[in-house]
């Protein structure tokens, strides 16, 4: 806990460049008393927190904190040689472009060259630029799906992965000891003066397109019709680029194609939940649109509502990345050995529509980074082009080697071309994904997240990782009416599901095998206060699966909110 005067201080420093909605949230039931309770820390994602004043918060200060933290790395060697570079991006975000500049200075201040887009930008721009540039690192001002009041500092290897556990915890090591009050700076016009500072050559982003162009499957998408909103976020000018390339007849939801960090028409731009696509979905039925499409504000993630009849079918995460990983293999010319990778929390129907086609399907720990890691495994093999395919369930979803990172953008294109292809053969998505169903059997899935508000003597909100640790010591004997029959525990290493010449790092989840092959997940969450658990039904019929897993999704859920 800081002390009356250590707060005065950060109220002293940052009271000015705060936005007022972020003064006043302060005030609020225990708002205070958390944005002084402890310090910014590197998750699964990065460092993703509310924005405003205190060392738990995101802000000019903090921010500084962090780049520290990668200077330190940088300057160890952990990341390349002596002379890096580091390619900067930012979303839509309020602050995010000012944070950016944080970044770029406090590098300069260091020696560290940088470059700095003057726009903002998808996330998989930013991938794709630190492989295109050669750069050591790269940094993305973003917290993705979350509401405005959070921002987030992602850091990217020179492969264009998401920080490994190993870099993160590196990262945050070299934070641990810098004071945010200390950080020198340069001033950015001094920076670009003496080239320490420069903008990306908008060829870049040209090039991201042509690399996004590539992985076309060819099919022609005429006679398809989508509504796309890019939710106020960073992927609107480089989406109408590529669906105007591929001939895709689309319309814009025009309250939500401007760049608004406050996203004043959908609070909660996570395009895995059907609010964040209402105004889209509304479009699509009043215009007759196949589909309603939408990319997050950092654009690496996708979301899609199909058509049926007089309503809207919102899919999930993993109905699209079955219907992907389908599609593409009917479609494009399969290498000799071709490989798609998944994570462990995605659908078990993967493995039957992969097996079906002779694909082999890696599972990793949860996260994109781990796919890129395979990628990179991959590349390192010179076997590259037996990569098809990467998908998550949280709706992220790749195709090539051109980013190592999940691209909303290629999936608004593949996602197309899909529909398309269907239509062509009478159907849309829903009725193509019934027949997955039919032919490789009724899984569903859901996703139970829990907010953990409870407090400990220090003010700290209680560590997910603690309960998984009290499920680990003693596991439920069942769930609902089906019994726990094997539990699997990552914390001690585990072959990796696809390929057990490889080994899964240790890690904090728990798996229960369940009666009828229904499984659930459980893990922390790397970026909010939150317990994750991944529920996953089998049943003879699409209702028998439902029926059992709204009962896996009440008894976890009232199992964890104890």
């Amino acid at each position: 806990m800081t002390s009356g005067a250590d707060e005065q201080r950060w109220f002293q420093a940052l009271q000015t460049s705060v936005q007022p909605w972020e003064l006043e949230r302060l005030q609020q039931a225990g708002e205070r008393e958390d944005a002084f309770c402890g310090h910014v820390r590197f998750g699964t994602g990065g460092i993703r927190a509310k924005m405003g004043i205190g060392p738990n918060r995101l802000n000019r200060l903090t921010v500084a904190k962090a780049t520290m933290g990668l200077v330190g790395c940088l300057r160890s060697g952990k990341l390349g040689p002596s002379d890096p570079l580091v390619v900067i991006a930012y979303d839509t975000r309020i602050h995010s472009e000012e944070f950016a500049v944080v970044c770029a200075s406090v590098l300069a201040s260091a020696g560290i060259r940088s470059l700095l887009f003057d726009n903002p930008q998808p996330t998989p721009v930013l991938s794709y630029a630190v492989r295109r540039l050669h750069a050591r690192a790269g940094v993305v001002i973003t917290a993705s799906h979350n509401s405005k009041e959070y921002n987030g500092f992602k850091v990217y290897d020179a492969a264009g992965d998401q920080a490994t556990d190993s870099l993160a915890h590196a990262v945050q090591d070299a934070m641990h000891d810098v004071d945010p009050f200390s950080v020198p700076y340069m001033q950015l016009d001094e920076a670009i003066g003496v080239g320490l500072v420069d903008w990306v050559d908008a060829q870049v982003v040209d090039d991201y397109v042509r690399a996004v162009l590539d992985q076309s499957t060819g099919v022609r998408c005429a006679g398809l019709h989508i509504v796309y909103t890019p939710l106020n976020g960073a992927g609107c000018a480089i989406a109408r680029r590529v669906l105007a390339s591929c001939g895709i007849n689309y319309s814009l939801v025009r309250v939500q194609a401007t760049a608004d960090g406050t996203f004043a028409t959908c609070p909660k731009p996570n395009p895995e939940h059907a609010p964040a696509l209402s105004l889209a979905m509304d479009q699509a039925l009043a215009e007759g649109a196949d589909l309603a499409l939408a990319n997050d504000p950092d654009a690496d993630r996708i979301g899609a509502a199909v058509r049926c009849g007089k309503g809207m079918r919102l899919l999930t995460g993993d109905e699209m990345g079955l219907l992907l990983l389908d599609f593409l293999c009917k479609v494009v010319p399969l290498p000799a050995r071709p490989v798609a990778v998944t994570t462990i929390v995605s659908s078990p129907l993967l493995n039957a529509v992969a097996s079906a086609h002779g694909v082999r399907l890696r599972r990793t720990l949860t996260g994109f980074k781990y796919v890129g890691e395979q990628v990179d495994l991959l590349e390192e093999q010179g076997r590259v082009d037996d990569f098809l395919v990467g998908v998550e369930e949280s709706c992220g979803y790749v195709r090539g080697s051109y980013v190592r990172d999940k691209d909303g953008i290629v999936s608004l294109m593949l996602l197309c071309e899909m529909a398309a292809w269907h239509k062509r053969r009478g159907k849309n998505l829903v009725q193509a994904l019934d027949e997955l169903y039919e032919q490789y059997g009724h899984v569903v899935s859901e996703q139970v997240a829990v907010e953990l508000d409870a407090r400990g003597e220090d003010g700290a909100v209680k560590d997910g990782s603690a309960v998984v640790d009290d499920m680990r010591k003693c596991p439920p004997k069942s769930l609902g009416v089906l019994s726990v029959r094997h539990v699997v525990d990552y914390a001690q290493g585990v072959s990796m599901p696809g390929d057990p010449t490889q080994t899964l790092p240790p890690a904090d989840v728990l798996q229960l095998d369940l009666d009828g092959s229904c499984k659930v997940i459980v893990r922390p969450s790397g970026t909010e206060p939150k317990i994750k658990a991944y529920c996953f039904a089998k049943g003879s019929s699409a209702d028998h699966a439902r029926e059992r897993l709204a009962c896996l999704v009440e008894a976890i859920r009232n199992l964890l909110s104890v």
